[in-house]
């Protein structure tokens, strides 16, 4: 017997009535009257009787009724147990750049751990191609990251993008600007991420294609240290849009025509635990839109 005629016979044995038990089933009655007569003939029993315009188990129905009803117990409790397998885990390990990290990090820290506080989030923050790494490498679950290239051993969930933006003081000559070009922007002192960012290498290759050199006046693997010099009046950055805090004394102008495009990573072929979906579902709904002018 499969699982499903168990539970179908089940069913009926319990109500004694095929209307009643096609109800509980969500199945129409004559498929669950087909079932019953196809059980019949692999067992070779009589397992029902009609009682007027009801059914009642025969004596070999009613034995076969309390070791379908011992099994079913038995598949539940088996069930139950790989689901609380699925749920022992070590923590979620997230990856996270620092550019994805500003915008992610108050709303994992914040609003998902207070929505799901039974999910453990460990999260290392890397570079983006560092973080591919770790997952690749199965030393981390999942990463988000800006521009990841494709790999075989990863998959990927895209989120909204967000331009590249050349970011100032308010107070800077430019800090009205709705947009601005990318011949504008080189065209200042810069301060960037280092190059084992993606935005600055790219930034790298247009500025080569264009046949100009940036005005670099440092680089830096620390978004505080743009931060700082920006703060200060020493330079002006260019970084992803969602790094800049809308609180700061700082402002992002979108540079035409240039943004990174953010994407939930996993390693394919590994199943992923309900926590993993968990976190993806909520990444998916909870990553802010960029701002339109």
């Amino acid at each position: 017997m499969t699982i499903q005629q168990m539970t179908y016979f089940e069913a009926v044995g319990r109500y004694q009535n095929i209307t009643r038990a096609a109800d509980e089933l969500h199945i129409s009655q004559p498929t669950l009257s087909l079932a019953m007569q196809t059980l019949e003939q692999e067992t070779g029993l009589n397992l029902l009787r009609h009682v007027g315009r009801g059914i009642a188990l025969t004596a070999d129905g009613q034995a076969l009724y309390a070791e379908v009803a011992r099994m079913l117990k038995e598949v539940a409790r088996f069930d139950s147990h790989v689901a609380e397998l699925a749920r022992r885990h070590q923590d979620l390990r997230l990856a996270l750049p620092m550019q994805v990290g500003t915008v992610l990090m108050p709303l994992l820290l914040g609003t998902f751990h207070k929505a799901h506080p039974e999910i453990r989030l460990d999260i290392i923050e890397a570079s983006g191609t560092a973080s591919l790494d770790l997952v690749e490498h199965e030393e981390a679950d999942v990463a988000v990251v800006h521009d990841g290239l494709p790999r075989m051993a990863l998959k990927a969930c895209h989120l909204p993008s967000w331009p590249f933006c050349l970011c100032v003081r308010r107070d800077h000559p430019l800090a009205a600007r709705t947009h601005i070009s990318f011949e504008e922007a080189a065209a200042q002192p810069l301060v960037l991420l280092d190059d084992s960012y993606t935005i600055t290498r790219r930034l790298q290759g247009l500025a080569a294609k264009a046949g100009r050199t940036l005005d670099v006046l440092h680089y830096t693997p620390h978004l505080s240290t743009i931060w700082n010099l920006v703060t200060r009046g020493i330079a002006c950055g260019i970084i992803t849009g969602s790094a800049v805090l809308p609180e700061s004394a700082l402002t992002a102008i979108p540079i035409d025509g240039l943004v990174q495009h953010p994407a939930v990573f996993t390693k394919t072929g590994r199943q992923m635990t309900q926590d993993q979906r968990t976190l993806i579902a909520f990444l998916k709904e909870a990553f802010p839109v960029a701002p339109t002018a």
